[in-house]
Parts: C-alpha cells; structure tokens; sequence
C-alpha cells in the first residue's frame, strides 16, 4: 500500500503544471528554467516582431490543464477568452472601402475584412 502511494507522489511530480511547463520550454528554447509563458509556450515566442502584441494574463495554450487531462475553459479557443482577444483582431482588419477603383489583390486580409463588415451590418 505504501508503495502505491509513492507512485501516486511521482505520478503528480511528474505530471505537474510546473514539470509540464519546464518540459515544454526546455523543448522549444533550450532551457526551462526561470521561463514567462502560459505552461506551453515561453511568451517570448508568442510576441512575433513586428505584431500587435496583446498579452492575456490567466490563458493557455493548451485545451487541458497543463499535466492534466482536465478540459480547461482558459484556452485561447474558450469562448469566454475569445471575448477577449478578438476585439483586437477586428481592429487590426483594414477598412473596407467601397471604390471600384481599389485592387484589394494586394491585401490579404481583404476579404475577411469584407466578411466581417458585412456580417455585423446585417
């Protein structure tokens, strides 16, 4: 029975939120030590040169509780966090203008910028 018990002990260091963390970092930069991130991925690597830069505090990466496979509703996909972030992407989508004389071939984000505008005008 004692026995038992140390497996459970290991099992938990092991499948810690900060064993999890540590092991993903260490894959992605190197090192795990004394890393910002969201237990997945180090916030160094999320903030991409040249993008607006929003940080959410309390969010993951992850579907499941880092270690767990406990669902978790702090992901990036949850619908109470998109709420959160998507705001910022809609902002960031160019205005779309109604000359005919524009080529918005150049512009990729074009026509999601277009889908938007028209579905929340409806």
């Amino acid at each position: 029975n004692n026995n038992n018990n140390n497996n459970n002990d290991n099992n938990e260091k092991r499948n810690s939120p900060e064993k999890t963390a540590f092991v993903s970092y260490e894959a992605v930069r190197g090192d795990g030590e004394n890393v910002r991130g969201d237990g997945v991925v180090p916030l160094e690597w999320t903030l991409l040169e040249g993008s607006k830069q929003l940080v959410l505090e309390d969010v993951v990466h992850s579907i499941n509780e880092a270690g767990t496979s406990l669902p978790t509703d702090r992901w990036y996909g949850s619908e109470g966090v998109i709420d959160r972030w998507l705001p910022t992407v809609i902002n960031q989508l160019p205005t779309t203008n109604t000359n005919t004389n524009d080529n918005d071939d150049n512009n990729p984000l074009s026509s999601l910028s277009k889908w938007f505008q028209s579905s929340i005008s409806s």
